[in-house]
């Protein structure tokens, strides 16, 4: 009795289940500029949007990245991408794993454009300055004549926003702190 217990216990932790590594296509859109976001650390985050999303003010951010695509800020992306599912994501990773099918269009953001950025949430600031004022040490930021209100904002408060516009070689302007 007891060989047949661990026999059918054995079988069922054997069998795949439907959910493993299950694929999807979907179409997915990134937005022309990274925020940051708060993980196993501190992240830039693509800005996505999925099905209905698409087209709309709705933007979610994606923390993983997109295999096989090559983003470039100062662009939204149209993409089809394939979602995969993984058996055994790292701790606090996704359990989905996507990989760019095919860029469907490009278009180019005027660099007069406006963006929100978050600049600290939950008090954990993403300006670094090691070598000047920059975003996670990866996207510069000139604060022009806000920088001094820039170090007593991120000092003094939990939550701060801040407003961009692009500048070329990927330096982002302050233009206002929320």
């Amino acid at each position: 009795m007891k060989i047949l217990f661990l026999m059918i216990i054995v079988i069922l932790f054997s069998c795949s289940s439907d959910n493993e590594n299950q694929t999807q296509t979907i179409d997915m859109r990134i937005n022309h500029y990274q925020n940051t976001g708060i993980g196993e650390g501190l992240f830039l985050t693509f800005l996505v949007q999925e099905g209905n999303n698409i087209g709309t003010n709705n933007w979610t951010k994606l923390y993983g990245e997109i295999e096989g695509f090559n983003y470039e800020p100062g662009n939204i992306y149209n993409l089809s991408v394939i979602i995969e599912s993984t058996d055994n994501p790292l701790a606090d990773g996704s359990s989905l794993k996507y990989i760019l099918k095919e860029i469907k269009s490009t278009q180019a953001v005027d660099n007069e454009t406006l963006f929100d950025i978050d600049l600290k949430i939950n008090g954990q600031s993403f300006v670094t300055t090691n070598s000047g004022y920059e975003l996670l040490n990866q996207i510069e930021i000139n604060c022009n004549t806000l920088c001094d209100e820039l170090d007593v904002t991120i000092q003094n408060q939990d939550f701060v926003v801040g407003t961009f516009k692009r500048l070329p070689n990927n330096e982002i302007q302050l233009i206002e702190l929320k």
